[in-house]
Parts: structure tokens; sequence; C-alpha cells
């Protein structure tokens, strides 16, 4: 019998989990940042405990790799209790491991090879290894520091390109009509409305798909939010790159929502990146999948190992067998 595997890709908007058999469900954001720590507490405890109802009764302990940026790689230990705490209450037993949103997508490429990660979703952040090392991050400091070219990135641009369009400040755009009717009232109240929301990453990042509409229909304003899009999200590379060391002919894989729902959209981000001298680009149509690659890659009938050089010390292993939360957290392995 197979060991029940998992692999939870937890992006600012919904939470996607792949299970080892072929089902796949989704849930609500378990970022705090997006949800706020109440909303994130309840979704991800909800996420465990239909992991452990799921994984009941096969036998075997579950092992379940969590990917979120919520995990900030500098001064991780707060959010990993919590995750782990989480998983405890729910009920869950067995290997967790708990990483930022990059690192187990920089394994989906051989071992050896240059590779950098773009993920272009509600937030924004770059990854690169030289096919040896621990992969170097870029960005990745929540929607105040960074998430440039993101979906909330665009969001914001459209919405400000749209009030200087009503204000007399900046040229027309097709935006304002397209918001007005998202909303159902003008601009203006609703640039007001998402002021005063507590965690507005999601709801801003919503109108990303309005302004990619737009500029495929011709709108110059959208053409030119999407092409500072692209620019920033070139440069993030090209700093994943280069802090990598990584000569021409690198791979380069594209993910997160923005890319996977408008084909156009990435061919632009693609052919700018090209210019890098990435080798190949490709889109990563689903982190879930290639989440679940890598636990599958580190675990069989017997204990998980992260074993590959490439995971360096920002992943972080949890014995969920342990009896009480000390011994548990003496267990944490890098």
């Amino acid at each position: 019998m197979s060991r029940p595997l998992y692999g939870i890709d937890s992006g600012g908007s919904t939470t996607s989990i792949r299970a080892w058999s072929g089902e796949h469900w989704t849930a609500p954001s378990v970022n705090p940042s997006s949800v706020g720590k109440s909303a994130s507490a309840s979704s991800i405890r909800a996420v465990f405990e239909r992991i452990r109802r799921h994984a009941q009764g096969l036998g075997l302990p579950p092992a379940v790799w969590l990917a979120s940026a919520s995990l900030d790689p500098a001064a991780p230990a707060r959010e990993v209790t919590r995750l782990a705490a989480a998983a405890r209450s729910a009920g869950l037993r067995g290997d967790l491991v708990i990483s930022n949103d990059i690192t187990p997508l920089v394994l989906d490429a051989p071992a050896g090879a240059g590779h950098v990660v773009a993920v272009c979703g509600t937030g924004s952040g770059f990854a690169g290894t030289d096919g040896s090392s621990p992969p170097c991050r870029i960005g990745g400091c929540e929607y105040l520091a960074s998430d440039e070219g993101s979906a909330f990135d665009l969001g914001l641009r459209g919405l400000r390109a749209a009030v200087r369009a009503l204000d007399g400040r900046g040229a027309g755009t097709a935006l304002t009509v397209l918001f007005a009717s998202h909303a159902g009232a003008g601009v203006p109240a609703l640039a007001r409305e998402l002021a005063q929301t507590s965690f507005p990453k999601a709801a801003v990042a919503a109108l990303a798909p309005l302004v990619v509409r737009a500029w495929q229909e011709g709108d110059g304003v959208a053409a030119g939010v999407v092409a500072d899009a692209i620019r920033e999200l070139t440069l993030g590379v090209s700093a994943a790159r280069e802090t990598a060391g990584l000569p021409p002919g690198w791979r380069l894989s594209a993910t997160g929502g923005v890319m996977t729902g408008s084909p156009e959209f990435f061919r632009c981000f693609a052919v700018a990146a090209a210019r890098l001298g990435a080798g190949t680009v490709r889109l990563l149509v689903d982190p879930a999948t290639a989440i679940l690659a890598a636990v599958t890659q580190f675990t069989a009938d017997g204990p998980l190992t992260l074993t590959d050089s490439r995971v360096g010390d920002g992943v972080w292993h949890i014995d969920l067998t342990a009896d009480k939360e000390s011994r548990e957290l003496q267990r944490i392995s890098r």
C-alpha cells in the first residue's frame, strides 16, 4: 500500500491541495496577510482535518508538504510553530514539511540544472539555484514592500490609473467602466471601500483580470500597466539569475494565477525573459502537483528524509507523532 502523500500550495487567494491518489480540492487562503489571523487559523485547521479524514484507515501515516508565502525564511519559527500546532490540533499525525512557496518549485527540475522560478499570482516572488546550492530568494516581502508585477500590483496600478483618468490627471481608460461594472459602484467608491478593508490584498488582486482584459482589448493605459508589471517581473528574474550565478541556458519556470490566467501575458513575459539568457521558459500550471512531487521524492513507506542539497535551511520537517509540543519542536530539522 502506498503511503498517503499531499502537496499544499498556499496562495494569497486560494489554497490548493493535491493528494497522491489523484484527488484535488481547494480551500480559502491560509495566509494571514491576505485574510487575517482568525480566518487563516480556521482555514488551515480545516485543510489539515480534511487530510486527516482522507488518509484515515490506510494504515500508514501521511506525509504532507505545505508551501506558503506566509513563511518568512529569515524568521520562520513563529509561523512554523503556528502551522505545526494547527496540524496537531486537527488530529493529524505523520510527517509535516513546511517551507516558503517557492522552494519546492525550484526542485521541479533536474538536479545540476540552473533554475529560476518566478511566481506571479496574488503576490510575486522569485528564486534561483545553480542546481546544487540552496535557492536564493528575491522579493516575497508582502505587498507593502514587494509583490511587484503581481495581481495585487496590477490591480493597484489599474485602480490608480482609473482614478487619475476620472480626475483629469491621466489619460482616459476603459478601466473606469470595467471597475465600476465589477464593483457595482463608481471607481471612487470602490477605492474608498477597498481602503477600509482590513485585508485588501485579495480584493485588489481581483481587479487584475480586468486590467489584463482591457490591455488585450487595446486600452493604452492598461497596456502601460501591464508593460510595467512585465518589466518588474523580468527584473526579479534577472536578480535571481545573477544572485545564483547562472550562465546562459538556464531553465525558467513561471507560475501563478496571472501567468496561467492569460496566455498572452505569459508569452510577453517569456519573450522578455528569453532575452536574459534563459534556455527554456515553461509555464508551471499547477504548483500543488509540483509540491506533491517534491514530497514524493523524499519519502517512501519509511521515514521522510530531505536529502537534496537544493532544499537548504528554509524547509522544516516536523514529526507530528511526537507526544508533546516541546518534543515536537526539538524534532524540527532543516
